[in-house]
């Protein structure tokens, strides 16, 4: 017979994602120390430092007393917040560097599109999970329209709503997350093959008929990364600079590194290093050995996810637990992607490490949910 886990309480949970989690956060944490004793006085530490306090407390409380499959009505009213949040911030966001993102909270600012991200992880599980059999039997992209209208519509809501924001990288991060959890679910092959193509065409329609600066990216990348034989940099300008400079900071690092507090990148040669390079701080201070252990970290809080997953008898916890896996696992594969020029310039956070407060929240929550499924309980 099941057991009713609010009858339950937690003896136990996966140790390979929890010493992960830690580990990256005090990297974060250190890194943090790093850069704001050159830039800021310590004020981003200190912030960093209550953001991540304040993320632990919410991980645990998700760990211990949260039941999943009794919260389950609630997946498809957190679309519609998301929502809500993504209108109000297109309404009264703030906008900086041309893209509105954020909703100001006085001292703090708040992305919804990372909340959208995580929503949709849960809408995907709750829905997936009870038409299984619905996916695995429909034939093509017209019949799944049609079995998955709520599906359908909302997302396309959701990321139309953050293509409004400009946040791109977002729609690719949640997308391939998605698609992730199709694929998991058994959506036949031909559907995803189409929709990839879709997205394909599309993302290639919107870098040369949308906004200059995706253009100018994609100009950028062509010139610096090693998947172009044939690289000019005779016509490099300040587009390039960001990613010049982290290149000339990772390889400046070695095998060992320059050694903490002995970086040049953080001092106000490379912007964004709190955020979107930070991977390029690691590499430059503590070297490829430093790089890749942060990196392998995250692979190790993936792969035992995943694990947690394939144990679970529960489609929906199945599902769940894959898709926040994959949901964090992709923005680390696009950050570190992006500081060595794998792929093109884009803005977003390393998980667990970068500055940011929404970001972090929202990948400690995904921490908890994952935790709390592989969590071993005991009858009260």
């Amino acid at each position: 017979m099941k057991k009713n886990r609010f009858n339950t309480y937690v003896v136990g949970f996966d140790r390979t994602v929890f010493w992960s989690y830690f580990f990256l956060c005090v990297v974060g944490l250190i890194v943090m120390v790093d850069i704001s004793s050159v830039q800021s006085s310590m004020t981003y530490f200190y912030k960093h430092l209550a953001f991540l306090l304040f993320s632990w407390v919410i991980a645990i409380l998700i760990v211990y007393f949260f039941n999943f499959e009794k919260l389950r009505f609630m997946n498809t009213w957190l679309v519609y917040l998301a929502i809500g949040m993504l209108i109000f911030v297109l309404l009264k966001g703030s906008t900086i560097k041309g893209a509105t993102r954020q909703i100001s909270l006085g001292f703090v600012s708040f992305q919804p599109s990372f909340f959208a991200r995580i929503a949709l992880v849960f809408f995907y599980a709750n829905i997936l999970a009870d038409k299984q059999e619905t996916l695995q039997n429909t034939t093509n992209i017209l019949r799944f329209m049609e079995n998955f209208p709520a599906l359908t519509l909302l997302t396309a809501i959701v990321f139309g709503l953050i293509f409004a924001e400009k946040h791109l990288s977002t729609i690719i991060i949640s997308g391939v997350t998605l698609l992730g959890m199709l694929f998991y679910a058994g959506i036949r092959k031909r559907i995803l093959a189409l929709v990839l193509v879709v997205a394909v065409i599309g993302g290639v329609f919107i870098i040369k008929k949308g906004d200059d600066f995706r253009a100018n990216r994609m100009d950028t990348y062509k010139r610096y990364s090693l998947f172009f034989k044939e690289r000019d940099l005779t016509e490099s300008g300040s587009g390039d600079y960001q990613v010049r400079e982290s290149l000339i900071a990772l390889t400046s690092g070695g095998l060992t590194g320059t050694g903490i507090s002995r970086g040049r990148a953080k001092h106000y040669y490379l912007p964004e290093v709190r955020t979107d390079y930070v991977y390029t701080i690691i590499g430059e201070e503590a070297g490829f050995l430093g790089a890749i252990i942060v990196f392998l970290l995250h692979s190790a809080i993936f792969f035992a996810a995943m694990r947690i997953s394939f144990r679970q008898e529960d489609l929906y916890l199945k599902l769940l637990s894959s898709g926040m896996a994959m949901n964090v696992y992709c923005n680390v594969l696009v950050n570190t992607g992006v500081a060595m020029s794998i792929l093109p310039p884009t803005g977003n956070t390393l998980p667990f490490i970068s500055y940011g407060g929404s970001a972090l929240l929202m990948d400690s929550i995904a921490m908890g949910v994952i935790l709390n499924i592989s969590a071993n309980r005991r009858t009260v």
